[in-house]
C-alpha cells in the first residue's frame, strides 16, 4: 500500500483543519473549541473517544488485534501572543496565536488517526493523545502532560512506548532526532523587588526598584557568560517579563522580573539557583531594596530523553519515511517539552520536523515568533 498516496487523498481536508485551528487559537486548559473539533473528528473516523482528561484533553483509541500498544501525542494550546502574519487564516482571537505550531501537531495526529483507523495496516493498539497546556499552565496548576498522568492516563491506556514530534523552522521535510538527552529541563523564576515610592522629580525621597531591576537584568546575563562553567553542560538564563510602574512621573514601589532557566544537569541547575540568589542578595544590599527570588514558578519540566533502544529500532523507519531526509543531532537543544513527563514513564521518542517553505534555505521566523508559520 502506498501510504503517501492514501494520505494525499485527504490532504486538502487536513489543510482546512489546520487553518481553522490556527485561526482560532486557545490557551492552555481552555482549548474548548479545539478539543471539540478533535473529538468530533475522531468519532467521525470511528475511534473510541474519551474527553475531559486534564480538563480539555482528548484520547482516541484504534484497536486491531493482538500487538503492541503505542501512544502518539500532540499538543493543543496556543501562546499569548498577537499574530503579525497577514494571510487570510490569521488569528481572530486577539492576543493569541499558534506561534509554536501546535495547530500543525494536532492536524498531523488527526491525519494519522484517520489513516490508521481507515486502513488498519497494523496489529495492536494506537492511542492518539491530544494534550492541553504544553506551553505552561496557569500558575498553581500542573502542566498538561503531568496532569494527564496524574489523572491516570497511562494506567488507563497502558502504552508500551510513546512518540511525539515538533515542527521547527529548519529544512523542509527533514527529520532531526537526537538519542538520549535531547531537550533541556526548564524552570521559570520570579524575582520581586520592593522599594519606596516617590515622585519622579524627587527620587531621593524613595528607593527606586527600577534601578535595582536594571542591575538585576544586567547581572543575570553574567550567570552563564561569566559565573559558571558550561563547557560540558550547556545552560541558558533568560528574562522574559519585566513589570514596573504606572506613570512616567512616579517612581513605583514594586517591580518584578520573570524568566526561564534551561539546563541538562541538576547539579549545574542548583548552582545557577545559588548564583541568582547571591546576585539578588548583593543588589538588595547595594540599592536598599527588598528582593525575593522564587524558582520553579508554575512547575518544572525535566530533561526530555529519547530512549536509545527505541531510537535504534525506529531510525530505519524515519529514514524510509523521509526518503533519507534524516539527521541525527549530535547536541541537545535548549528548548524544553513536557513530553518529558511521558518519556519518564515509558520509553519515548521525540523528534523535530522541518516546516520551512520548500526551496527556501535562509532562516525563517522561528517558534514563538509572531511571524511563525508552517509551509
Amino acid at each position: 500500500m502506498n501510504i503517501k498516496k492514501e494520505i494525499k487523498a485527504f490532504h486538502n481536508d487536513m489543510t482546512k483543519w489546520r487553518r481553522d485551528i490556527h485561526q482560532h487559537p486557545e490557551l492552555g486548559f481552555v482549548e474548548h473549541r479545539t478539543s471539540k473539533i478533535v473529538a468530533e473528528k475522531l468519532e467521525e473516523f470511528g475511534l473510541e473517544v474519551n474527553t475531559g482528561l486534564a480538563k480539555t484533553g482528548v484520547v482516541g483509541t484504534i484497536r486491531n488485534g493482538v500487538g503492541p500498544s503505542i501512544g502518539l501525542r500532540a499538543d493543543l494550546d496556543a501562546l499569548p501572543l498577537p499574530e503579525l502574519n497577514e494571510f487570510e487564516y490569521k488569528s481572530v482571537n486577539e492576543g493569541r496565536m499558534h506561534a509554536c505550531g501546535h495547530d500543525g501537531h494536532t492536524t498531523m495526529l488527526l491525519g494519522a488517526a484517520k489513516y490508521l483507523s481507515g486502513t488498519k495496516q497494523f496489529k495492536g493498539t494506537v492511542h492518539c493523545i491530544f494534550q492541553p497546556a504544553e506551553e505552561g499552565p496557569p500558575e498553581g496548576e500542573g502542566g498538561g502532560a503531568k496532569m494527564m498522568l496524574d489523572e491516570g492516563l497511562f494506567e488507563r491506556y497502558s502504552p508500551e512506548v510513546v512518540f511525539g514530534l515538533h515542527v521547527a523552522n529548519v529544512k523542509h521535510g527533514h527529520v532531526f532526532l537526537k538519542p538520549g538527552p535531547a531537550m533541556a529541563a526548564a524552570s521559570a523564576y520570579r524575582i520581586k523587588i520592593k522599594g519606596v515610592q516617590a515622585h519622579g522629580s524627587r527620587p531621593w525621597d524613595g528607593v527606586d526598584p527600577i534601578m535595582a531591576t536594571s542591575e538585576l537584568i544586567t547581572s543575570l546575563n553574567t550567570v552563564v557568560s561569566r559565573r559558571i562553567n558550561i563547557i560540558n553542560n550547556p545552560a541558558v538564563v533568560s528574562v522574559g517579563i519585566v513589570k514596573a510602574g504606572t506613570r512616567n512621573n512616579i517612581i513605583p514601589e514594586d517591580s518584578e522580573i520573570v524568566g526561564t532557566i534551561r539546563t541538562f544537569d541538576p547539579v549545574l541547575r542548583a548552582e545557577i539557583y545559588d548564583e541568582i540568589r547571591q546576585i539578588a542578595k548583593g543588589i538588595a544590599v547595594g540599592t536598599g531594596t527588598e528582593i525575593t527570588v522564587e524558582f520553579d514558578v508554575g512547575g518544572f519540566y525535566p530533561v526530555t530523553i529519547n530512549n536509545p533502544e527505541l531510537y535504534l529500532s525506529m531510525k530505519g523507519s524515519l529514514i524510509e519515511a523521509t526518503k533519507g531526509k534524516f539527521i541525527e543531532r549530535k547536541k541537545p537543544v535548549t528548548g524544553a517539552e513536557d513530553f518529558s513527563f511521558f518519556a519518564q514513564k515509558v520509553p519515548g521518542l521525540y523528534f523535530s520536523l522541518g516546516v520551512n517553505k520548500k526551496g527556501v534555505t535562509e532562516l525563517q521566523p522561528g517558534n514563538h515568533s509572531p511571524y511563525f508559520t508552517i509551509d
